[in-house]
């Protein structure tokens, strides 16, 4: 039996790979903090509430948007059941970010900075984790290609007998990537890197939630994890037009207003590849995923180039 299957868990395996994922981001942002001048104390504090909020916060995120389910299927204790299934992402890096501002106080922003490669290294972990539980998979493929149907480019369904993407395994690949850009940089001002994370990460799910086929969270036909990458890509964009002071305003505006553009081509794409946007149909489903990653990419430059404004300042 292979470790990676769609549909089959492996809760000892996804349990270990957390854990281990939680020592190693821990541990990193320890030595970080410490090096960055932070005591021993604050940073046993922010050891014992990360986690905690981190859980806590991401089952309670995805409680709040699948009220429907939970209040018809399940307990009032199950909204304070954070060890049981049902997390949302994004909860759990707003935990995180939660327990850095209480342990940090008035450097909350640095312990951040301290702390966002750790994020980015638990993101990864938390997607092989997903995969380990028998989700985060996309389309199926069955079309003869040069491309082998192996993983880790694709994860095996034995009900099915077919392969899919595995889309959990680019998701930490992602990670992986933002994790080496954060910890080889230093923060250009209290609080970039945890932006940039975070901006860089929405930027990329976008696309990559569009392409699930898994149990991911919706509300209807809207996946719940795309609009929240949206919100947050906007938050970002704000937050670091605030801290970039006066002037530039033209240039600030121009990187809110094609990132709006750019979301709601996602949208029109989106429902491009249903077929439901008649000037559209003569693309191909893939056709329209490529230009949803470009849209992403595009969503990503308008970060950076907001955050350039910002040490410009």
């Amino acid at each position: 039996m292979m470790l990676f299957e769609i549909g089959v868990t492996h809760p000892l395996a996804s349990g270990l790979t957390l854990l281990a994922g939680a020592v190693c981001a821990l541990g990193l942002g320890w030595l970080r903090a410490r090096k960055a001048g932070f005591a021993p104390a604050r940073l046993a504090l922010c050891t014992v509430l990360a986690p905690l909020c981190a859980a806590f916060v991401s089952h309670l995120l995805y409680c709040l948007v699948s009220l429907p389910e939970v209040l018809y299927s399940h307990t009032p204790g199950f909204w304070l059941a954070f060890w049981q299934n049902g997390q949302m992402m994004y909860g759990g890096l707003l935990g995180v970010v939660l327990a850095l501002l209480l342990a940090g106080g008035r450097k909350a922003l640095r312990l951040m900075d301290a702390y966002a490669p750790s994020a980015a290294l638990m993101l990864a972990f938390a997607r092989v984790a997903e995969g380990l539980c028998g989700q985060g998979y996309g389309e199926y493929w069955y079309a003869e290609s040069l491309l082998p149907c192996r993983f880790p480019l694709m994860v095996y369904d034995p009900y099915y007998e077919g392969w899919a993407w595995a889309l959990f395994m680019a998701e930490a690949a992602i990670a992986v990537l933002l994790f080496l850009v954060l910890i080889t940089r230093k923060p250009a001002f209290e609080g970039d890197h945890m932006l940039l994370l975070w901006g860089l990460y929405a930027s990329a799910q976008i696309v990559l939630e569009s392409l699930r086929r898994d149990e991911f969270l919706r509300w209807g036909f809207v996946r719940v994890e795309e609009v929240a990458s949206a919100v947050v890509i906007l938050a970002v964009l704000i937050l670091l037009w605030v801290r970039s002071g006066r002037g530039q305003t033209m240039r600030k505006a121009l990187c809110v207003t094609v990132f709006l553009a750019m979301v709601v081509w996602c949208l029109l794409l989106e429902f491009a590849t249903e077929g439901r946007i008649s000037f559209l149909t003569m693309l191909e489903v893939w056709q329209c995923y490529a230009l949803m990653a470009a849209a992403c990419a595009v969503n990503a430059l308008c970060v950076l180039a907001m955050r350039r404004l910002c040490i410009r300042r």
